[in-house]
């Protein structure tokens, strides 16, 4: 029998509430149904955050990869999207029950992750192709969410915290919306991103080849996609200097415009950092240092930036 971390059930109480006890009581079943409905074994799990992700083989001999989820807008947008990138970067989706939660996917192999590499230009360079390949044009969709949606969550968070929030004053913040509130309003080209694009959601396939996993979804511009991978996997050195180089390697490889990565990274440094508060109380604190390191990049290479207060 599968036997959950303990540290991934107080997450799924944590962030579910009443639906995660729920999923959790019938979890086992849910196993079960599973194995019997595609003819296969369910074997202990990886590392697991907020889903549940583990290998499986099926009776022929096939290895799949099994992601058991509590059903909600979330997952209809990571199935759409899914099927939208149709294995073109990305993982196959080969079934799914959207009523259930359950995904099966192809496995990939060997299946370590980008941050196993050492050589970070190598390491950003496969991370740009893999994004050529993604970014496709905006399609019609009932589920994956707009970038304009998350800042309305920043808003909210904003209005809830009259005081401050986490290790924001209240101006940090309303530099932060403000600045996410001016990118949206002057956006450039929309496509399809993957939506929570980093190392960790990047795997070997064999032959030094790789491939993206987990897609969140979104409709926004491709400088914002980044955003994520600029922020991930950094060492407490040189953190400017590393995001610098990422960020010239993607403008390189993707035509970027630099100066709204930098504005992006800037604002969404401090939502992500907002939303580790939110879910844990505590934050990522290369997150907390990547502000200061957008907002310094941006001085360097582009002066003021009045209009969305990165000088206050």
């Amino acid at each position: 029998m599968i036997q959950l971390p303990i540290n991934f059930i107080k997450t799924i109480k944590s962030v579910h509430k009443e639906k995660g006890d729920l999923w959790l009581h019938d979890f086992h079943r849910l196993i079960v149904e599973c194995e019997d409905r595609w003819q296969l074994q369910i074997l202990q799990p990886f590392d697991l955050s907020y889903n549940f992700v583990a290998p499986a083989n099926r009776l022929d001999g096939t290895e799949l990869v099994v992601k058991l989820v509590i059903p909600g807008k979330e997952f209809q947008a990571e199935v759409e999207a899914l099927s939208l990138f149709d294995g073109r970067g990305m993982v196959k989706m080969l079934d799914v029950d959207l009523e259930k939660g359950i995904l099966i996917l192809e496995r990939l192999y060997p299946g370590n992750t980008l941050a196993t590499l050492d050589n970070d230009v190598e390491k950003t360079y496969i991370a740009a192709n893999i994004a050529k390949k993604l970014w496709t044009h905006v399609p019609k969709s009932a589920y994956i969410p707009k970038i304009s949606e998350r800042e309305e969550q920043f808003w909210k968070i904003y209005n809830k915290h009259p005081n401050g929030f986490g290790p924001f004053s209240k101006e940090d913040l309303y530099h932060a919306v403000n600045t996410f509130s001016l990118l949206n309003r002057k956006k450039e080209k929309l496509f399809l991103l993957h939506g929570d694009f980093h190392h960790y959601n990047i795997l070997n396939d064999g032959n030094n080849s790789w491939t993206a996993i987990d897609p969140k979804g979104l409709i926004g511009e491709r400088e914002y996609d980044i955003i994520q991978f600029l922020l991930n996997n950094l060492q407490d050195e040189n953190v400017l200097e590393v995001i610098d180089k990422r960020i010239n390697i993607f403008v390189e490889v993707l035509k970027l415009n630099k100066e709204r990565i930098l504005l992006w990274g800037y604002a969404h440094a401090v939502l992500a950092t907002c939303w580790s508060v939110e879910d844990n109380g505590q934050y990522n604190q290369a997150f907390l240092n990547s502000v200061k390191v957008f907002k310094d990049l941006h001085s360097e290479y582009f002066g003021k930036c009045n209009e969305c207060l990165l000088d206050k």
